[in-house]
């Protein structure tokens, strides 16, 4: 029976029979789970056994279905969809209404430069069997785009999944191409997609923080849309608990390097679907963008690029026949039941350790595909980044957990910010600023970084070349930060970050009631723009050089930033910032988006000893009531020190 478990009753006798043989078996049982536990593949529900049966493959003319014992996964043949995933005798975990809504598929949103845009969902025309053993199955649904309609988009693309023996789900990995000499086009999302059936996932789990049951989606279609099209405010409820609430996907959003495990419960029966990303390095935008997970629906995503929280500053055009190559992922689909401790937080808890479990084995060596590169063809980088800030010690000191990370070669200290066609590989450093990036795939890189508590962006002034089972030894690398005179005040944390800045109270009438009183989500009231003012006294104002305002911002939406001293209605500012930002946080919630940094040399005429005043005006470039800019970090530098 589909969504249901169907348990048998025993007798009263043969209860009393069987009770001597369960408690002497109950050593044995638990030695065993616990074995298969911790090798990482199944979660045992207690007094259950892990089926031993091979990877079976099984295709006809329309589908192709493997199962392990465990899950049985059917996809659509030759498209590639997932069509169907059993576990725990539940036929189907997922949605699936045909011929256009499945339950899993991978899509890419695009359109010709000057054309319409569309998301497609990428079907397949080959179906090929890769690998086939009784420890595992791995297939490919292919599409060539040269012998495909002109109206698809421009790429080659190799869809691939994996069932392994005594694997508790699958992997899904995707290889897309750009051929040389192929049309200009512009790519602003590439993405897997998975619903889980409607009926049974209605709790959603994204982080330790963020757990909820969640309303349904037929409640959003009779909601109220509100400023934008994504925020409904709940005006039925099949559940009288969401009524009068605010739904919005854009508030479960997180930043990449905390997206590795995302994913929904059933209550009845208790099962839990997890989309697992292991790594980070094919997610476009750094480990600090953030990006959707999950929502309402219920939907559950794998994002690999999109222009969420940047904007078209996202560099998603492919011109003059550019060649490209990347592959996404792979991700796992992971299902879970523990029994007894069928909980909530014993799936989550569960989940989270498998995910760990495929971090460890990052990169994996079970993948058939020549592009995707295991440990041994991949190389390293290692060093020591230090800091050079000579106001607040004269010599160098260690960069205590910075971020520091390989991207694509660019032209500024932030353009991995904007890098979606590159792979990216980060770490953090040790409280000595030691760090080592491991597993990077061959080719020349920036080396880029930043510093928590200290402005700015890094980049090292020297291409990093990786090869095959090389270790790229920088020793000691130095960042020096922006730095013009001793501080005179500053405001806010150089984190590229707003949440230490005041945020407007919403409307009492618009709100998520579980993100109420919870820190870092911005909450748009009324968008006006407005002037801040800083006061501060001077001493003394040095007669000659200039003084510096170091500007950090941590998210924009087609702003320009005016500064003044002392005078608002002076004829023209003392400095502005060009109209920056397309990242659209503010409307989504977000407490940052792209990441820009100013400095500022204001004359020391425009100061008086005393009472000084600087004024920041944001400029609007229109009337979309979320445009502005989000704060992260201000300082006012004397001008330098003489000698």
């Amino acid at each position: 029976m589909e969504g249901k478990l169907i348990w048998w009753s025993p007798s009263p006798s043969w209860l009393m029979l069987s009770t001597l043989c369960l408690l002497l078996c109950a050593a044995q049982l638990q030695t065993s789970s616990a074995t298969v536990a911790a090798a990482g593949t199944v979660p045992i529900p207690a007094g259950n056994v892990v089926p031993s049966a091979g990877v079976k493959l099984t295709s006809g003319k329309d589908e192709a279905m493997i199962d392990n014992g465990i899950i049985q996964l059917t996809l659509t043949n030759p498209g590639g969809f997932v069509r169907a995933l059993k576990y725990q005798g539940v036929e189907n975990v997922l949605e699936t209404h045909e011929p256009d809504d499945f339950g899993g598929y991978f899509d890419v949103s695009w359109d010709h430069p000057g054309g319409e845009g569309k998301t497609e969902q990428v079907v397949g025309t080959k179906f090929t069997v890769i690998t086939e053993t009784e420890d595992q199955v791995e297939l490919s649904f292919s599409s060539s785009w040269a012998a495909s309609p002109k109206d698809l988009v421009p790429l080659n693309v190799d869809k691939r999944f994996i069932v392994q023996k005594g694997v508790s789900g699958f992997y899904w990995y995707v290889i897309v191409e750009r051929l040389k000499g192929w049309p200009d086009v512009n790519m602003d999302q590439h993405r897997m997609v998975f619903r889980p059936k409607i009926t049974m996932f209605k709790y959603m789990a994204v982080s330790d923080e963020i757990q909820k049951m969640m309303p349904a989606y037929k409640d959003r279609e009779t909601g109220e849309k509100l400023a934008y099209p994504e925020a409904v405010l709940l005006t039925t409820a099949i559940e009288p608990e969401f009524k009068d609430q605010v739904d919005d996907k854009y508030q479960y959003s997180m930043e990449i390097k905390d997206h590795k495990l995302k994913g929904w419960i059933s209550d009845d029966p208790k099962i839990g679907f997890w989309v697992i990303s292991p790594s980070e390095e094919y997610i476009a935008g750094g480990p600090n963008k953030p990006e959707l997970t999950c929502h309402c629906g219920p939907i559950c995503l794998a994002m690999f690029t999109s222009v969420h929280y940047s904007g078209l500053d996202m560099v998603t055009e492919y011109r003059n026949g550019e060649p490209w190559k990347k592959v996404f992922g792979p991700v796992m689909v992971y299902l879970n039941s523990i029994v007894p401790s069928n909980d909530h937080a014993a799936l989550w808890q569960d989940a989270k350790a498998q995910m760990e479990k495929e971090v460890q084995n990052w990169p994996y060596s079970f993948v058939a595909s020549a592009d995707y590169l295991p440990a041994a063809k991949r190389g390293s980088v290692s060093g020591q980044l230090l800091v050079d800030d000579k106001v607040l010690s004269p010599t160098p000191k260690e960069a205590c957990t910075a971020y520091v990370g390989l991207a694509l070669p660019g032209t500024t200290e932030v353009a991995f910010q904007f890098d979606v066609k590159g792979y990216q590989f980060w770490t953090q450093t040790d409280p000595k600023g030691n760090f080592v990036i491991k597993n990077v795939i061959p080719g020349d890189y920036n080396l880029y970084g930043w510093v928590p508590g200290v402005v700015g962006t890094f980049k090292h002034p020297n291409l990093i070349t990786i090869q095959p089972g090389n270790e790229v030894k920088l020793g000691p690398v130095t960042y020096k930060a922006p730095r013009n005179g001793p501080t005179l005040w500053e405001i806010g944390i150089p984190d590229r970050s707003a949440a230490e800045f005041f945020v407007p109270d919403p409307d009492p009438k618009f709100v998520n009631k579980f993100f109420v009183d919870k820190p870092n989500e911005v909450k748009p009231g009324d968008c006006e723009p407005t002037t801040w003012q800083i006061n501060f006294d001077l001493p003394d104002v040095c007669p000659t050089g200039n003084y510096t305002l170091q500007l950090a911002l941590a998210g924009a939406l087609e702003t320009n930033t005016f500064v003044y001293v002392n005078d608002l209605n002076a004829k023209a500012p003392a400095f502005a910032t060009e109209r920056v930002g397309k990242d659209n946080a503010i409307a989504r919630h977000g407490i940052h988006g792209i990441y820009w940094f100013f400095s500022a040399c204001l004359p020391s005429n425009l100061f008086v000893k005393g009472k000084n005043s600087i004024f920041l005006r944001a400029a609007r470039s229109g009337d979309f009531p979320f445009m502005g800019v989000m704060y992260d970090y201000i300082r006012l530098e004397a001008p330098p020190t003489q000698p």
